[in-house]
């Protein structure tokens, strides 16, 4: 296949080399960045690639042509995420989005309407789904019974480094709409669903926060940040039967529950790693086959309507602290935005620092 990867930063090239490595392929593979077009250049010409990538300075050619890509995945600025996507699907074009697919449910709901339009396949990324240890420990907690209460914390530092390469992000995308993508398609997963938003706890300025959700009556609390004391994956389940955790900040994490303290995947070495195993997933979508479900866009539409939930008192937190500062109310350290509880009157007793 022909198959275009639109984006020039890490990610985009990390798509693009497992993509290289697929076993029993033999794609043509271009990398399309306007703002990053010499950089890619001397990327592309290593020779582990054997010639099948090359960069391209302009995006694919949607209408016709010899070289119009027969699979897009879009994994450029998120800004540009939906011009991306929408140029391809009204082309006809099979494609992956990365996440989050867009910040504004509204465009998600449109994305998938163009889809429709023109009898194409609209495939958002959701790659902890495809990943053995998230199964493994997804099984092991439904063992120990009914799940009573799941807390998850994904947090990032200052200098981390991700496959020999310094981890880096879009400062206009808040942190809620980054990481949330991963975050509510994983509890899904474990049978937490529907959450609704109770409360939100924004510090440091916005770069961590403290959120509280309810999926029907059990409760959901998430700790997610960036520029922190460093990295953490952790899932924690408390069922009728004892806790389960997942560690996964190294992949492939450890599960433990009462019972056993393993490694969450010992093919990890040996078989293909959750990217391989879902850019093969979006590929067979693209060669007409039926799409995975754990790339379906509903999961996409789902995480930003949540994030859409947050935006309003995320701003208006934001908001306040700023005006308080320039009132002089506020030292340099501390900001009085404290956690806002949603349904009821919003707290002003808590201090976080920025």
């Amino acid at each position: 296949m022909r198959i275009s990867v639109i984006g020039g930063g890490r990610w985009a090239r990390t798509i693009a080399a497992v993509l290289c490595g697929l076993p029993h392929r033999s794609d043509r593979i271009t990398l399309h960045s306007p703002s990053n077009f010499s950089g890619l250049a001397a990327w592309v010409a290593q020779p582990r690639f054997h010639g099948r990538l090359q960069a391209a300075e302009v995006w694919p050619p949607f209408r016709a042509g010899p070289d119009r890509p027969e699979a897009v995945i879009v994994a450029n600025r998120v800004d540009q995420h939906f011009a991306a996507a929408a140029s391809a699907l009204s082309a006809g074009m099979p494609v992956l989005v990365e996440k989050p697919v867009s910040p504004w449910v509204r465009h998600v709901k449109e994305l998938g309407d163009i889809a429709s339009a023109h009898a194409s396949v609209l495939a958002a990324s959701h790659v902890f789904l495809f990943a053995r240890y998230f199964e493994a420990y997804a099984e092991a907690a439904a063992a120990l019974g009914e799940p009573r209460s799941l807390r998850f914390v994904w947090t990032d530092g200052t200098a981390d480094v991700v496959r020999d390469e310094a981890k880096s992000y879009d400062a206009a995308v808040t942190v809620f709409d980054d990481v949330l993508p991963h975050i509510l398609p994983m509890i899904g997963r474990l049978q937490f669903r529907d959450c609704t938003l109770c409360s939100m706890d924004v510090q440091r300025g916005g770069a961590r926060l403290e959120i509280g959700l309810q999926s029907g009556a059990r409760p959901v609390s998430l700790l997610v940040a960036r520029n922190d004391d460093g990295r953490r994956r952790l899932i924690e389940i408390v069922t009728d039967n004892g806790v389960a955790t997942l560690d996964f900040a190294n992949e492939p994490g450890t599960i433990a529950t009462s019972h056993e303290r393993r490694n969450g995947d010992p093919l990890w070495d040996t078989a293909p790693r959750p990217l391989a195993t879902m850019l093969t997933a979006f590929l067979a979508a693209a060669e007409g086959g039926p799409l995975d479900p754990r790339l379906s866009p509903a999961l996409a539409t789902a995480s930003a309507s949540l994030a859409g939930a947050m935006r309003g008192a995320y701003i208006e937190h934001q908001v306040r602290g700023l005006l308080r500062r320039d009132a002089g109310h506020t030292s340099n350290r501390h900001l009085g935005i404290g956690a806002h509880k949603f349904g009821r009157t919003p707290r002003n007793d808590v201090e976080t620092e920025i």
